[in-house]
């Protein structure tokens, strides 16, 4: 089931004293947005779409505080989007919160796996050069994946020290979105290093279960994720759905 983000034309009902609670977002230069948080004022980046936006807020207020929010924010927009004034989006904390299926995958950081589909979420709203795309990560030992993957072009991250490719590093994020274009899949250690892109998945198929609309890609995260210890995310160009394959099997759709 997929969470609705409400969205509220005009100042939030409630305050920090309230359930929900209620959180401020203003305007912070040209590329960043203030959360404040009491006293406290957290740059977050700035998106055209409030839901994302909200989100983004909500994934700080999830990770700084933790169950004491609640099941769910209201993030106010103060002046922040033209022409919309001040506006309120509701988000589900369920929605942002490092999931309990990430918490469970044995041997595997669930900030990685939130960092990924955290990047296809963006990457899903934002396009790129003006189009939809879609994309495949997946997550594992980069020497067992390295049995059933190869190159479809040069390496663009060879070379590279793991620190300056970590997918948990912000300034990341922009390089993951422009090599997203390329044919194949990212490759990503458990640990957050990103081994590879334009990487092709070469694993045999066969015993995959087919399903209506499911393409080559589908086929692929389903049978790597069975093959090997491995979580695959992705992020489908027609539909704009995200799924998460562990195991050889879907665990989560957003």
């Amino acid at each position: 089931m997929e969470l609705q983000h409400t969205v509220y034309s005009g100042t939030a009902r409630g305050s920090l004293d309230f359930a929900p609670p209620v959180f401020y977002v203003t305007p912070h230069g040209d590329e960043h947005l203030a959360l404040h948080v009491g006293d406290a004022v957290i740059p977050i980046q700035r998106y055209s779409n409030p839901v994302l936006v909200a989100r983004t807020a909500a994934m700080h207020l999830a990770e700084l505080l933790g169950d004491a929010l609640g099941d769910r924010v209201l993030i106010q927009f103060e002046n922040v989007f033209e022409g919309l004034g001040s506006i309120t989006v509701e988000v589900p904390l369920e929605s942002v919160r490092i999931s309990s299926i990430a918490r469970k995958l044995k041997g595997f950081d669930p900030r990685v796996v939130e960092r990924v589909i955290e990047i296809a979420e963006e990457i899903r709203e934002e396009g790129r050069e003006g189009k939809k795309i879609g994309t495949l990560f997946v997550i594992g030992d980069p020497n067992e994946l390295a049995l059933y993957t190869k190159q479809l072009i040069l390496n663009p991250f060879k070379g590279y020290l793991p620190e300056e490719r970590n997918i948990l590093k912000e300034e990341l994020k922009e390089t993951i979105k422009e090599f997203a274009q390329l044919d194949g899949a990212f490759i990503i250690g458990k640990d957050g290093t990103v081994h590879s892109a334009g990487t092709y998945i070469d694993v045999n198929v066969d015993g995959i279960r087919r399903y209506p609309g499911w393409g080559t890609k589908h086929l692929a995260a389903a049978a790597i994720t069975a093959k090997t210890d491995s979580v695959a995310v992705l992020l489908s160009e027609s539909g704009g759905k995200i799924k998460v394959f562990y195991e050889g099997r879907i665990i989560d759709r957003r």
